[in-house]
């Protein structure tokens, strides 16, 4: 269905990114030693985008083995809270989606249809656990951690590579060595050798001083999926301004034959 892909395709990636993720407080860090992977560690946590709201638009694309899908949509994040998003395509839109902590709902316009799902059901679906602290963590162009011990570092290509290895996981961060911005994460679960790299590039300043990335681009391989790329491009973005983040099922809509 089309529908579901238009709104799935971008959550599938984000929710690969999703084992025993935390959202990691800001910490005062003084100058990055390259010796000291713990500094490292401090600098990506001090430079997290911190909101309590965000919204703005985002131009997606997606592409695999069988389609390719370009959309835009309207996203307003709620800080560990809420996720909600408008999908348009050609101007129209196809489908608006909710994310919550422990819930994903989507109402199809084409189909009139809505689906209700927690958010296990994503990971029986796609073979990967899900967690909404990391969904919000890509949406907001933050690290997703698994750990934050345990790592090594050097420095290679004027980027500083923080890299540790667990028993189920390979986890890389690359910062850049002058802005010491995250640029790169790549994640390899070692049991399904499955791989992920998300790229953050075309950083700007938000009101506050922070720093957001406004690209994204996001690549997974694994036998389950094949190869797949997702593309964000956002623009129109606000800060700490609430928003209007209600949604309703239109009473004729019938709900969705994959529903259990």
């Amino acid at each position: 269905m089309f529908i579901k892909n238009s709104i799935s395709f971008s959550l599938l990636i984000i929710f690969v990114l999703t084992a025993g993720c935390s959202a990691s407080k800001k910490a005062k860090v003084g100058k990055v030693d390259i010796n000291s992977p713990e500094a490292l560690m401090k600098m990506l946590i001090t430079n997290q985008v911190n909101v309590q709201w965000l919204s703005g638009r985002a131009k997606i694309d997606f592409s695999d083995d069988k389609m390719s899908i370009g959309v835009t949509a309207t996203i307003r994040i709620k800080k560990d809270s809420v996720i909600w998003a408008s999908v348009r395509k050609l101007g129209f839109e196809v489908a608006r989606a909710l994310i919550t902590k422990d819930s994903v709902f989507i109402i199809d316009k084409i189909n009139d249809t809505y689906e209700a799902r927690d958010l296990n059901y994503l990971a029986k679906e796609y073979n990967v656990p899900a967690s909404y602290e990391a969904i919000e963590a890509i949406f907001l162009g933050n690290p997703v951690f698994f750990t934050t011990t345990g790592f090594q570092s050097e420095l290679k290509e004027n980027m500083y590579h923080l890299f540790g290895k667990s028993a189920t996981m390979d986890t890389h961060y690359w910062l850049d060595s002058k802005t010491l911005q995250l640029n790169r994460m790549q994640f390899e679960e070692l049991k399904d050798n499955r791989v992920v790299n998300v790229k953050l590039e075309d950083y700007q300043a938000l009101p506050d001083n922070q720093k957001f990335s406004y690209l994204r681009k996001l690549e997974m391989n694994s036998k389950q999926t094949g190869a797949i790329k997702v593309d964000m491009q956002f623009s129109q973005l606000e800060i700490n301004s609430p928003k209007d983040v209600r949604f309703e099922k239109p009473q004729r809509y019938t709900r969705g034959s994959n529903n259990d």
